[in-house]
């Protein structure tokens, strides 16, 4: 399960490309409240799953929801990240684009298709052959583990987008750097809408 976790956490997904491209754009500091939100958002996420899940799954009406609502929505965050003023987060400028807030980031896991596809396979693959173990206590083993993994995952891709900062010292190289990002963050969503 921790190396499930590890991989599913390490790996490309909306969530790694935000952190990539906050820590390019930000910093490593101003990239926390989204790791952390990120973990917690997972967590409660997770643990729905256990209480919820096979009502919530095999609903065709929510999966659909699920689905193209996170689809529209990462949409909307590539082409907020595509079209962001690099200069705006050293100016500072309040209307500006933000990084995630700790609650934006808790959010943004309800409508990460990633997230929910991800956690209800592995709850449903290790659950299945970890005897004796109810759904709900799978979701809850589930959730802690992908917190203390997801959080050094996630810090680590910011770290990353810290380290590319440091390469993209115009405008013009940090903009190319979004706009590869967001379309990096759109290739995420492949999957997805080919499921």
């Amino acid at each position: 399960m921790v190396v499930f976790a590890i991989a599913s956490s390490g790996s490309p997904g909306p969530n790694n490309m935000l952190l990539t491209t906050t820590g390019a754009n930000y910093g490593f500091a101003r990239s926390l409240p989204h790791v952390f939100g990120t973990g917690v958002g997972i967590c409660m996420i997770f643990l729905g799953l256990g209480v919820f899940g096979n009502q919530l799954l095999e609903n065709e009406t929510f999966r659909n929801v699920l689905k193209w609502g996170g689809v529209v929505y990462l949409a909307w965050l590539a082409f907020k990240i595509a079209t962001s003023r690099p200069d705006a987060a050293s100016q500072g400028d309040a209307d500006s684009a933000q990084p995630l807030t700790f609650i934006q980031a808790i959010f943004f896991q309800a409508l990460n298709p990633k997230v929910w596809l991800g956690g209800a396979s592995g709850i449903l693959a290790y659950g299945a052959v970890s005897e004796g173990w109810s759904a709900l206590a799978m979701s809850v083993a589930f959730a802690l583990v992908f917190a203390s993994v997801s959080m050094p995952c996630g810090a680590s891709w910011a770290l990353m987008g810290v380290s590319a900062r440091h390469v993209l010292r115009s405008n013009r190289s940090l903009r190319l750097f979004n706009i590869a990002m967001a379309i990096l963050l759109l290739a995420s969503l492949v999957p997805v809408v080919l499921n």
